[in-house]
């Protein structure tokens, strides 16, 4: 098998159509909630930002959105708006302006960084008062009990060997990594609710970090999970609701 490969060193260079394709909408409530929380609106920093998932719902909240990955492919991959400024650079140099960032968001990437020194450059670019938050979800969750022994077996187990460690901060909601200042966790009860067909599902999968780190017994696993679902999927539904609850933490960072 392959050894981990570190996101800076392309972990994510080749899978950015794949994302764009399989990878969940966070839903319209968290970044209501997050404008509420906001204490101007002018300007926001996607960090991270992937193909720009959460730069479209950040948009419709603030005046200019800076969203900002190290990979090329995501970006080029990312859908244009008028106030979205794509551009491809580190989280731990983001070459922004001192003092010109009103609300700073981490979706779904915030175990990947130098937390250190990315909570540096946050009090760099950070207007007083300004607001971060470093966003996630939690595993799949469905209301078909043997599909949720399925899922919960797949993450939790069988995979366990493969997922890189950065995955222990998720399963700790973040709360082991350094917050610039006092934090809450997120509110309880947001989550992406999605409508999915088995193929969106086994698409989602095929995005998980331990599929890219299987290196040539990939597509045999993908082979493998797929029998399983196929076999446990119920009966005569084209699609099923499925959940993901969001998590993560908030605060004001300060000095």
């Amino acid at each position: 098998m392959e050894a981990h490969v570190s996101p800076k060193k392309g972990w994510f260079e080749s899978v950015s159509e794949a994302y764009s394709k399989h990878r969940p909408h966070y839903p319209k409530a968290i970044f209501d909630w997050i404008s509420n929380n906001a204490p101007c609106h002018k300007r926001c920093w996607d960090v991270a930002c992937g193909n720009g998932q959460a730069s479209l719902g950040l948009a419709k909240h603030f005046d200019r959105v800076d969203a900002t990955d190290l990979s090329p492919s995501q970006i080029s991959s990312a859908s244009p708006h008028p106030r979205i400024h794509y551009r491809v650079g580190a989280a731990e140099s983001s070459d922004l302006p001192e003092a010109s960032i009103d609300v700073i968001v981490v979706a779904a990437a915030i175990h990947w960084f130098d937390v250190p020194r990315f909570n540096a450059e946050v009090l760099r670019v950070i207007k007083p008062g300004g607001l971060m938050v470093w966003l996630g979800y939690d595993p799949l969750r469905s209301n078909y009990p043997l599909l949720q022994t399925w899922l919960d077996q797949l993450y939790g187990e069988r995979l366990r060997s493969l997922w890189p460690p950065e995955r222990k901060h998720v399963d700790r909601h973040y709360g082991d990594l350094p917050f610039p200042g006092p934090s809450d966790a997120l509110p309880k009860g947001l989550s992406i609710q999605l409508e999915w067909s088995l193929e969106d599902l086994l698409g989602f999968v095929g995005t998980w970090s331990p599929l890219r780190k299987a290196g040539h017994e990939r597509e045999a696993l993908l082979q493998e999970i797929s029998m399983e679902l196929r076999g446990i999927w119920p009966k005569e539904q084209t699609t099923i609701a499925l959940s993901l609850p969001l998590m993560g933490r908030w605060g004001h960072p300060s000095p």
